[in-house]
C-alpha cells in the first residue's frame, strides 16, 4: 500500500541521529511539508534546522515522561503521520545488581512510552483525517 506523504506533516521521535534522522531526511526529500523532530534535547537537532530551515520543527518529547508526550500532542495539532522510532537499550549482565532498574527503564521507554504516544496522538491523527 502506497501512502502519499507529499505536503504531509510528519512527527519522528528520536530524529536527532541514526534511523530517526534518516527517516526525517527521507520524508523531507519526498516532499513533506514539515517534520517535527521529536527529541529529549532540542539542541541535538540544531544541524537539521540549519540544513532544512523551517521545515524541521524541534519538539521536546521524553518517552519516559508522560506529561511531555501529551504536551507535545497539544503543540503538534497538525500532524498527519507519527513515526514512533525512539527507543532505549541498556546492555549488560543479566545477573547484575541493577538489572531490574535497567529493564524497568527500557520498558518505560520502549513499551509505555510508545503506548502513551499512540494515546496522545490518536485524536490528532483522527482530527486530521489520518491514522491506521
Amino acid at each position: 500500500m502506497a501512502y502519499d506523504i507529499n505536503n504531509k506533516v510528519i512527527l519522528v521521535t528520536g530524529s536527532n541521529r541514526g534511523i530517526g534522522k534518516v527517516i526525517l531526511e527521507y520524508f523531507l526529500e519526498q516532499g513533506s511539508a514539515k517534520v517535527y523532530a521529536a527529541v529529549r534535547n532540542l539542541e541535538t537537532v540544531t544541524s537539521l534546522v540549519d540544513k532544512y530551515g523551517e521545515k524541521v520543527v524541534p519538539l521536546m518529547i521524553d518517552l519516559a515522561n508522560d506529561a511531555s508526550i501529551y504536551a507535545a500532542a497539544e503543540v503538534a495539532q497538525d500532524v498527519d503521520v507519527v513515526i514512533n522510532n525512539a527507543g532505549a537499550f541498556q546492555g549488560g549482565d543479566f545477573f547484575a545488581e541493577d538489572i531490574i532498574q535497567s529493564l524497568e527503564f527500557q520498558m518505560r521507554i520502549n513499551v509505555y512510552g510508545l503506548v502513551n504516544m499512540a494515546k496522545a496522538f490518536a485524536p490528532v491523527l483522527k482530527a486530521n483525517g489520518g491514522g491506521v
